[in-house]
């Protein structure tokens, strides 16, 4: 019946109707609890139990830390790794651990139309041609993730952070797919995943593009920026596989002029971390290249930058009043011992380099009045100041892959991993881009 329809009642009738005891209800003169407990009554023992377990599983039994249970053990715990071996989903990782060298991000070329191979696999994409693209997902969780949605993004060449209104780095959708994972118990917590659609890269491209992925899930829901350095849902792969004769200028002279005049770049050499590396993005089947014999070159074999503790800090590029200063990290740290800028350490390792932006910090703190003796000053645009810098700081004459291991020293089979670290507190960037330098 319509609400404008009920009869209307009177106040006697409302309150019959909605009053404690209305005329033939059942137990009419039983008057309505109080609310009160009884002054008797005590708890169960079923309640202690419940009580019981509670605090074993909630963690606030004796041996336990006071903490709730990890979500990897309630609910799904989705993963795409930013690094290789070792990656268990803590954020963040850089620094020191590079978060843009995913080996979890696949590409093989769409002529070979087979089921997902690791001697198949495309290390460095060429522009004009197409590629099927994989994503391998984990489920680090004790429950099974159901629903799990994979989505590819392509992004330009450069420094990608994450920040969706930068300008420079517009991420282009490649592709998804919908898959379930099993709990990590099972061989099936474990998937390599292909996407609907293919990577056709256009002419107009470089093919030194980076790749970004997601994974996501009811249970365990991905928070929506593609920051791969805070947050395990997200894998990102910046990097190219320069091996003898294959050329570097065209890709140093991109990350170059993605400098930004508030911005800094930094070199580093990322020493044995290229074995697992290489490793993980191939696996130990032949691809377009042998891998026979590439192996970390050694420490003391190197014969430019200074040690770390994390690697070798190689070099330093930033916008100053006369043009782009890039410096060389073994005169700036020689430098800031003698000027007792910083603490001699016995090992002799320049510990305080490995923290982002101190090298700058540094040669800001010496003046420009020093900056001859400490590296080369240019004019121009960033991505020919960075070319020409590196020309001259490492002594080569061409820029190819084999130039660059030459340069680095040691023996010729060997790879040298070289990052350009990047960061800019104005545009909120920071991020890298990984180049191995393989010798011929």
């Amino acid at each position: 019946m319509p609400r404008e329809k009920h009869p209307r009642l009177t106040p006697e009738q409302d309150r019959q109707q909605r009053g404690d005891s209305p005329p033939g209800a059942i137990g009419a003169s039983t008057p309505l609890p109080s609310g009160e407990l009884d002054p008797n009554w005590q708890p169960s023992g079923t309640g202690a139990e419940a009580a019981g377990w509670i605090k074993e599983h909630g963690g606030t039994a004796p041996g336990h830390d006071g903490h709730r249970p990890r979500q990897e053990d309630v609910y799904p715990y989705l993963l795409i790794r930013g690094h290789s071996p070792g990656d268990r989903g803590a954020r963040p990782l850089w620094p020191p651990v590079a978060c843009w060298e995913s080996p979890d991000l696949m590409l093989i070329d769409a002529t070979y139309t087979g089921p997902f191979s690791l001697a198949q696999l495309v290390t460095n994409p060429v522009a004009g041609r197409r590629y099927r693209v994989f994503v391998r997902i984990w489920n680090l969780g004790l429950l099974p993730a159901i629903g799990v949605h994979v989505r590819a993004w392509a992004v330009n060449p450069g420094f990608f952070g994450g920040d969706p209104n930068n300008p420079a780095y517009q991420p282009v959708l490649i592709g998804g797919a919908m898959v379930n994972l099993e709990d990590r118990t099972r061989p099936g917590a474990m998937q390599v995943v292909e996407m609907d659609r293919t990577w056709d890269i256009p002419l107009t491209l470089t093919g030194h593009e980076c790749l970004m992925a997601s994974v996501t899930c009811p249970l365990d829901p991905w928070g929506g920026a593609l920051d791969a350095n805070n947050d395990r849902h997200v894998g990102q792969r910046n990097l190219t596989i320069l091996a003898g004769p294959a050329p570097a200028k065209e890709l140093i002279w991109t990350l170059g002029s993605m400098v930004t005049k508030s911005g800094t770049l930094e070199i580093l050499h990322g020493g044995a971390a290229v074995t697992p590396l290489l490793q993980g993005l191939i696996g130990r089947t032949k691809t377009e290249w042998s891998t026979r014999n590439r192996r970390a070159p050694a420490a003391k074999a190197l014969r430019l930058g200074v040690t770390t503790g994390q690697g070798q800090h190689l070099a330093t590029m930033f916008a100053t009043g006369d043009g782009w200063l890039v410096a060389d990290s073994a005169k700036v740290w020689a430098m800031a011992l003698e000027l007792g800028m910083v603490e001699r350490d016995r090992t002799k390792v320049a510990r305080p380099l490995a923290t982002p932006g101190m090298t700058r910090a540094l040669l800001e703190k010496m003046g420009p009045d020093r900056a001859a003796r400490l590296g080369v000053t240019l004019r121009g645009e960033a991505g020919d100041a960075l070319l020409e810098g590196l020309v001259r700081l490492w002594g080569i004459d061409r820029l190819r892959g084999a130039d660059l291991a030459r340069a680095m020293g040691g023996e010729a089979p060997e790879a040298h991993l070289l990052r350009f670290a990047f960061q800019d507190p104005e545009t909120r960037t920071s991020g890298g881009y990984s180049v191995i330098a393989i010798g011929a």
